[in-house]
C-alpha cells in the first residue's frame, strides 16, 4: 500500500476502529492496541482492499480482533481473575450542566456501559455499529457476516433488552 493512501486512511478511519473497539472491550489501552493491530493489518494488506470497501473491511478485522482479545481474557480469567471496568470511552462529555444532572450522566453511563455488556458479543457488535458507528444494516451485514434480516432481529431484540435493563436508572435520571 503506498504511503500516502495509508495516510489518508488512517486520518479518516482511525478514530472509527478505536470507538469500535472500544466499545466492545470496554477498554481504553486494550482499544489502542487493537486499533494498532488493525491499522498494521490494513498497511500489510499491501492494497488488496478495494478504496469503497476499506471501512467496512477495517470494522470486520477490528470485530475479529476484539474477539480474539475477549477470547484471551476469558482464558486468562479461568486462571486468574482480572477486574476490567466496562465504560465507555472518555471523548462523550455529558451535556448536563449542574452538578446533579452530571453526576445523574455519569451514572447513566456507566449503567449503559453495563447494559451493553450484558448482551452477546454479536449484539454488541450490532447495536454499537448501528448506534454508534450510525451504520447501514447492509454494512452491518457485511461486517458481521450475518444476512441481513438476521441484523434487524438481533437489533431488534437488543434495543429491548437494553430499555428493559435502563428502565429504573432512565426514571432515576430523568427525575434528577
Amino acid at each position: 500500500m503506498e504511503r500516502n493512501r495509508f495516510d489518508s486512511a488512517v486520518a479518516r478511519h482511525s478514530r472509527r476502529v478505536f470507538t469500535f473497539a472500544s466499545y466492545l472491550l470496554g477498554d481504553p489501552g486494550e482499544a489502542e492496541d487493537v486499533t494498532q493491530e488493525v491499522l498494521i493489518r490494513l498497511w500489510r494488506s499491501g492494497g488488496e482492499v478495494e478504496p469503497d470497501r476499506l471501512g467496512a473491511w477495517l470494522l470486520t478485522v477490528t470485530r475479529n480482533a476484539c474477539t480474539d482479545v475477549l477470547r484471551r481474557r476469558r482464558r486468562s480469567a479461568e486462571v486468574i481473575p482480572i477486574r476490567h471496568e466496562t465504560q465507555p470511552p472518555k471523548d462523550h462529555p455529558s451535556p448536563a450542566p449542574s452538578p446533579e444532572r452530571m453526576a445523574a450522566g455519569s451514572q447513566l453511563g456507566r449503567e449503559i456501559a453495563h447494559a451493553l455488556s450484558e448482551l452477546s458479543e454479536t449484539s454488541r457488535s450490532v447495536v454499537i455499529l448501528r448506534e454508534i458507528q450510525g451504520l447501514s444494516y447492509r454494512e452491518i451485514s457485511e461486517i458481521t457476516k450475518i444476512h441481513i434480516d438476521t441484523v434487524r432481529v438481533i437489533l431488534h431484540r437488543a434495543r429491548r433488552r437494553l430499555r428493559d435493563s435502563l428502565k429504573e436508572v432512565q426514571t432515576h435520571v430523568v427525575n434528577a
